[in-house]
């Protein structure tokens, strides 16, 4: 027996689930797909049987495309929810001394350095 019970593990649920924990409740979080690991992501985006899940054509994989009247909607299917959508970016900005905010690079952790750039030019 659970106090609450939440579906999916995406931004909102898990957060959700989080601070119900915290203060003390017992939560059941429930999720559609199945958990990855760094090594299940596609190393390319031509990989669409590792991104796109369409059983149909046998592809498994992550994010399933809705198509409807009004919108096409992008989703996530596994724990980590939407935000596996974002899984695997890191975009690397052109270096210029003309965009890059002097004195400010921050470590991105990976061996790189992300610099705070200004807007670029419309």
């Amino acid at each position: 027996m659970y106090d609450f019970i939440v579906i999916g593990s995406g931004f909102g649920g898990s957060v959700s689930a989080l601070r119900l924990a915290e203060k003390g409740y017992s939560v059941l979080v429930i999720e559609k797909g199945k958990r990855y690991s760094h090594t299940d992501f596609p190393r390319t985006n031509w990989s669409l049987r590792k991104y796109l899940l369409l059983p149909a054509l046998r592809f498994f994989g992550f994010q399933k495309l809705t198509f409807n009247r009004y919108a096409s909607i992008l989703t996530g299917i596994g724990v980590g929810g939407g935000s596996l959508v974002y899984a695997n970016t890191l975009f690397h900005p052109r270096m210029s001394s003309s965009n890059i905010l002097p004195g400010n690079i921050m470590p991105a952790g990976n061996g790189y350095s992300i610099p705070i750039m200004k807007r670029p030019p419309s």
